[in-house]
Parts: C-alpha cells; structure tokens; sequence
C-alpha cells in the first residue's frame, strides 16, 4: 500500500508539472529535448538501483508521468490535423525511439561508468 501513494505523489507532483510544462514548451523541439531527459533521468534512476520507496517516488511516480508523451501526442495530432504528414510520423517516432534509448543511455552510462571506476581504482 506505501507503494502505491508513493506512486500516487509522485504522479501528482508530475501532473503539476506537466500542466506548467504544457503552456511554458510551445517548440517541438524543446518538447523532444525535455521528454528524452526525462527519459534519461528515469534510466539512471533504474541504474542506480536505489531503495523501493526512492523508486517508487521518483523513478515510476514522477519521471515516468513527466517525460511528456502525451503532449507529444497532442503534438503528433496538431501536425496530423495540419496535413503534415511526414512531419508528424518523424517527430512522434523520434520521440519514441529516442526516448527508448534515453532510457538506455541513462542505465548504460551509470553501469559503465561504474564498471570502469572499478578498473581504475
């Protein structure tokens, strides 16, 4: 049950910001740029292997709910709706893939950077 208001707080803190981020980021690009941040912050959360309630609360609760999918797809749907057709399908699936790789590089480069100290040192 800690788990699921951890989650729950987090998402609203989320939401919260998600509202301040839908009026402030009216560029496609810094929209991109905030979602694969976010999505990068969320792998190296994972990486970091932190305690469940830190997971919960941050990783899943907040970084999950704020990389901003949704207003990516509301931004897929404007350029759909503009009869930009090629515009819209590069920017949703540079979106999606980038953000899957954000996500790997966030994981990756902690791992690494880890396994690399451990060498030197």
């Amino acid at each position: 049950m800690t788990t699921m208001i951890l989650v729950a707080a987090g998402g609203g803190l989320a939401a919260l910001g998600q509202f301040v981020f839908s009026y402030a980021i009216r560029s496609r690009r810094r929209l991109s740029a905030l979602n694969l941040v976010a999505c990068a912050a969320l792998g190296l959360v994972f990486a970091l292997d932190p305690p469940d309630a830190f997971r919960s609360l941050v990783g899943i609760g907040f970084l999950a709910s704020v990389a901003p999918l949704a207003a990516v797809a509301l931004a897929t749907l404007r350029l759909t709706r503009d009869r930009q057709y090629r515009s819209a399908a590069v920017f949703f699936t540079a979106n999606v893939v980038g953000g899957i790789a954000a996500v790997m590089f966030g994981f990756l480069a902690w791992k690494s950077g880890i396994t690399l100290y451990h060498k030197i040192f």
